[in-house]
């Protein structure tokens, strides 16, 4: 370390600056600060300046108070402000009373009223430079890292949270004082992307607001769609979205973060989320129809809920086997800024304290430690074991994440029927036909409907006089054999229709040994007889020959009700 140390502090003295920023955020303090006193001694007529997240409200007038090396820091958005403190520092001129600036000479007095300050927000995002790598990617592309690795860039496009301007989530820590939701004109995005992608070929450009402008399904992703350069983007969102805003993302190289959380109404609400369980899982089914990779997390832990709820999740997850899987699964973690942190009393957390390793690393007073902490430790007002209550749910992710590449759920219409394909492991049935008012209730199903709607519907369809209790009866055979799930009144499909989903080739090799296993080949086409316990195959046909890849294959029901499975004389190219 003390080795690393020395590199970057040669660096900064071979320019001679006035001037020293340090942006820190999370666990970049410490670093940022072992290093800025280093350039303290060295340089004493240096300024040293810190911002970023680390540095809002009380934690920058604490860096400033507790670290003599630290001359000011800034709280909040630094754009318009930061110019005025490099003019004063360059003039000779003292940098206190600028808004949000804390400095020594100034510091003191906030303390004592307890009111700090922020730097005032930026209010047109177009107006913002545009940002400049090249000298990063000069010093990478002389470093040993540019044999086998592909550095990403960073691009803003809004800032704040224009769901957590109405209701903050209650264990999100971020935009601190900065939650008014901001964004750039779709052409103005558009414009850096293009450049990026230009300046920095191959390189995945990451986002990083807090959560994308639900204006931008209109323009900027279809003209990313439209792009023959294609790039890697990364943007996360609520989950909410309307299978409109998911079709949108296909093609254009956009990946998301989707917050969801759970799939339990009674925790989401906890969370504030704003969604519901199966709006969470109907998204997760739509990227996956799509092809829209979703990379999220799964959090338990919250005071007052219900420990019933991760019995039924438990169960639920294993029919959830063919979709993306969350990337990790925690107890919540109490972040500073998050209502968890400032109502934390109310919201039914006790004894908050910062992490231990604070007070090691940092040597300072309990008060001091406080104010720089980031994470702080807590206990339930109203004590409860959630290891002991989470552990079986915990297990089955684990299980999703192992089987999540092997495992498909999908849905193809054959004239009348609608053929089910389940690849998942709790199948019991691999191939099913649905007709009638069964297959035109699960066709609605593709989103979340409520019974009434499913009733209403089924009457514009012409499935004659149908009834409440004749729906929910249809209903309740799905659901018992895991096609379908129930929340109440609600229900959602979980099968993939087939036709904008292209299976893989893993997929694909899983169906050819199905239709291998219970059918058989007559001519240039397979026939399965549907009572999978009957050997109804003609001798003079053969269980070998290449089956038609899903993408290609058409699907039809055979007088007897065996399904019949043939590629077209001229298959539309997939």
């Amino acid at each position: 370390m003390d080795g690393f140390l020395d590199e970057c502090l040669d660096v900064l003295l071979r320019h001679g600056p006035g001037i020293v920023g340090f942006s820190s955020t999370f666990q970049q303090h410490v670093a940022s600060l072992a290093l800025a006193r280093r350039l303290k001694q060295a340089s004493p007529s240096t300024f040293v300046v810190f911002g970023g997240a680390n540095c809002l409200g009380v934690m920058g007038a604490e860096t400033v108070r507790s670290f003599p090396f630290v001359d000011a820091a800034l709280s909040g958005e630094a754009d318009l402000v930061f110019p005025q403190l490099v003019r004063r520092v360059i003039d000779g001129d003292s940098v206190a009373g600028l808004p949000g600036v804390r400095s020594r000479d100034h510091n003191e007095r906030e303390f004592v009223e307890g009111v700090f300050s922020n730097g005032p927000m930026v209010r047109e995002m177009d107006r913002l430079p545009v940002p400049a790598y090249d000298d990063y990617f000069e010093q990478f592309k002389a470093s040993r890292y540019d044999r086998d690795w592909q550095p990403s860039v960073v691009l803003e496009t809004a800032r704040g949270c224009w769901w957590g301007e109405r209701m903050h989530c209650t264990f999100c820590g971020l935009n601190g004082a900065t939650m008014t939701f901001r964004s750039k004109s779709p052409a103005r995005a558009l414009a850096e992307v293009t450049e990026l992608a230009r300046r920095h070929p191959g390189c995945e450009i990451e986002a990083v607001d807090n959560i994308v402008d639900l204006e931008y399904f209109k323009e900027f992703f279809p003209a990313l769609a439209a792009r023959r350069r294609k790039v890697t983007l990364f943007y996360e969102t609520k989950s909410n979205l309307k299978k409109e805003h998911v079709r949108r993302l296909r093609g254009t190289g956009v990946a998301i973060q989707p917050g969801i959380e759970s799939f339990s109404d009674p925790v989401l609400k906890l969370m504030r989320k704003g969604v519901t369980g199966l709006q969470n899982i109907q998204l997760l089914k739509w990227c996956k129809e799509f092809g829209v990779r979703a990379s999220w997390n799964f959090l338990w832990g919250f005071p007052g809920e219900p420990p019933k709820e991760y019995e039924r999740l438990a169960r639920l997850i294993p029919l959830l086997a063919h979709l993306p899987a969350p990337v990790a699964n925690a107890q919540i973690r109490l972040d500073r800024f998050s209502p968890n942190f400032v109502d934390a009393e109310q919201l039914g957390f006790a004894d908050v304290r910062p992490w231990p390793s604070y007070k090691h690393v940092y040597g300072l007073s309990d008060q001091a430690v406080t104010n720089l902490a980031c994470y702080f430790t807590y206990r339930y007002a109203e004590p409860r074991d959630v290891d002991r209550y989470t552990r079986r749910l915990a297990r089955e992710l684990e299980n999703w994440r192992r089987a999540a590449k092997s495992s498909d759920l999908l849905c193809v219409e054959a004239g009348e029927h609608l053929v089910i394909i389940d690849m998942r492991p709790v199948s019991r049935t691999p191939l099913g036909l649905l007709s009638g008012l069964a297959r035109l209730l699960y066709l609605e199903c593709d989103a979340v409907r409520d019974v009434s709607h499913l009733v209403r519907a089924a009457a514009a369809y012409g499935a004659g006089p149908t009834s409440s209790d004749t729906v929910e009866q249809t209903l309740a055979r799905l659901v018992e054999r895991g096609l379908l799930l129930r929340d109440g009144s609600r229900y959602l499909a979980l099968a993939i229709p087939l036709g904008e989903y292209v299976p893989p080739a893993a997929t694909n090799r899983r169906f050819a040994t199905i239709i291998r296993k219970l059918g058989a080949r007559d001519g240039g086409r397979w026939i399965v007889p549907m009572d999978h316990g009957a050997d109804r195959a003609h001798r003079s046909r053969t269980r070998k020959g290449k089956v038609p890849h899903l993408a290609a294959a058409r699907f039809s029901v055979g007088a007897q009700g065996e399904l019949v499975i043939e590629r077209p004389e001229n298959p539309t190219p997939t």
